[in-house]
């Protein structure tokens, strides 16, 4: 409780309206990654890297499930846009290029559903972690995935 001084009276007034709402803390523990950040990996490795680091973020952020699964949601369907718009695999350029631009649409998403609570959680004077090495285990990892599904379809 907080105490609040009335007047001139020289009484405290405890109310729990007083009591700061956002602490800055994140709520798993573990400190969230700057939405910004994932633009990076999104077009460098597509929408599945965009849609796990946006879903591991969010978890970190204390989203909702229901948001999560909307991340998870979009990059499903940005995967699926991209294997349909993917040319032949003989031009790798082209491939690239729908897969950064699939990427980045899924990154608006994750922008647009952790744009506030990241802002809350640096109201907190709380420090972002590094997306370094996790952006680059999920390029890796997520982007060979891609590359290797859209290959093996299209031969």
């Amino acid at each position: 409780m907080h105490a609040v001084r009335l007047g001139g009276t020289g009484e405290n007034m405890h109310d729990e309206l007083l009591r700061p709402t956002i602490d800055g803390r994140a709520p798993s523990g573990a400190r969230p990654w700057r939405p910004l950040a994932i633009a990076y990996p999104a077009y460098l490795a597509g929408p599945l890297t965009a849609a796990v680091l946006g879903a591991v973020n969010g978890h970190r952020l204390g989203l909702a499930t229901t948001r999560l699964a909307a991340i998870g949601a979009a990059g499903l369907f940005a995967f699926g846009a991209r294997v349909a718009l993917s040319p032949p695999a003989d031009d790798f350029v082209d491939v690239r290029q729908v897969g950064g631009v699939a990427g980045l649409l899924v990154w608006l998403v994750v922008l647009g559903l952790q744009g506030k609570p990241f802002r809350a959680y640096l109201r907190g004077r709380a420090r972002p972690a590094s997306l370094v090495r996790p952006g680059l285990a999920a390029v890796l990892g997520c982007g060979l995935l891609e590359l290797g599904v859209i290959y093996g379809l299209v031969r």
